[in-house]
C-alpha cells in the first residue's frame, strides 16, 4: 500500500482543463468586448442625434434672437425718449415753480402794501375817535 500519487499522469487533465478554462475565458472576453461595442455605437448614435438637434435648435434660436434684440434696441430708444420726455417735464416743472414764486411775490406785495395802508388808516380812525370822544 505504499503507493505514491503520479502527478504526472494528472498533466495532460489539467492541461485540458486550463485549455477549456481559457476558451470560456476568450468566449466570455469576445461577449464583452461585443457589448461594449454595441454600447459604443448606441452612444455614438445619440452623439450624432444631439449634434443634429443642437444644430436645428441653433437654427430655430438664431432668428429669435434677432428678433429678441431688435426689441431691446427699439426699447432702449423708448426709454432714451422717455428720458428725454421726462427731462424736459422736470424743467418745465422747475420753470414754473420759479415763476408761480416770482408771481406770489409780485402779488403778494401789492396786498401787503395794501393791508399795511388799512391797518394805518384803520388805527388813525381809532385814534380819531377815540380823541373826539374823549373831547366831548
Amino acid at each position: 500500500m505504499n503507493e505514491t500519487f503520479n502527478w504526472a499522469s494528472m498533466f495532460p487533465f489539467l492541461h485540458f482543463m486550463l485549455l477549456l478554462a481559457g476558451i470560456v475565458a476568450l468566449i466570455m472576453l469576445i461577449f464583452a468586448l461585443r457589448n461594449l461595442v454595441e454600447l459604443l455605437s448606441s452612444t455614438n448614435r445619440t452623439m450624432l442625434e444631439a449634434e443634429k438637434a443642437i444644430v436645428e435648435m441653433r437654427v430655430a434660436v438664431t432668428p429669435i434672437l434677432a428678433k429678441v434684440d431688435t426689441g431691446m434696441e427699439a426699447l432702449n430708444v423708448q426709454l432714451e425718449r422717455l428720458d428725454t420726455i421726462l427731462s424736459d417735464f422736470e424743467f418745465t416743472s422747475q420753470k414754473v415753480a420759479h415763476t408761480a414764486e416770482a408771481a406770489s411775490g409780485i402779488v403778494q406785495t401789492p396786498v401787503d402794501f395794501v393791508a399795511t395802508v388799512t391797518d394805518r388808516v384803520m388805527r388813525g380812525w381809532k385814534e380819531r375817535r377815540a380823541q373826539s370822544e374823549d373831547a366831548r
